[in-house]
């Protein structure tokens, strides 16, 4: 009984552990609803794809776009190379899961990191970071998320 009463409480103290934290650096433009993402799927990658598709957003896993070549040729050459995407945006995930959820066991304990990045300006525009159980995870993303979605 006291082995177990011990893993309770270890189990409850290792939960109040978890810690989220996210913020904003600039406004979201929404007028080309297309994110570049990373190719996995699992954990907080699928979650981050899922909520943008059902938010209307188009979701690329290749950098699509061309190269563009601007300028002049003649005895003085003065040529600017650009590239071009046709995502407005691109996320950067590092994940990690650590540990198994207190009491359901199926929850995935995932500490994460989250970056999107406009594609014309190179500015990061969000980030998110904490360890918290997966589907934590996911109910935090939907609110922070919320300005790329109005």
């Amino acid at each position: 009984m006291k082995k177990i009463l011990g893993i309770l409480v270890l189990s409850l103290t290792l939960s109040g552990c978890a810690y989220q934290q996210s913020e904003y650096f600039k406004s979201i433009d929404t007028s080309v609803k297309a994110i570049g993402m990373p190719s996995s799927n699992k954990y907080v990658a699928y979650d981050l794809k899922k909520i943008f598709r059902e938010n209307g957003w188009k979701v690329l896993i290749l950098e699509t776009g061309g190269i563009k070549t601007t300028g002049q040729t003649g005895s003085n050459t003065n040529l600017t190379t650009t590239g071009q995407s046709n995502a407005s945006y691109i996320l950067y995930l590092n994940q990690n899961r650590w540990d198994t959820c207190f009491p359901t066991f199926t929850d995935a304990m995932i500490k994460y990191d989250i970056s999107i990045v406009e594609t014309k300006t190179g500015e990061q525009v969000f980030y998110q970071e904490g360890n918290d159980c997966r589907s934590k995870i996911q109910k935090k993303l939907k609110s922070e998320l919320s300005p790329f979605f109005k």
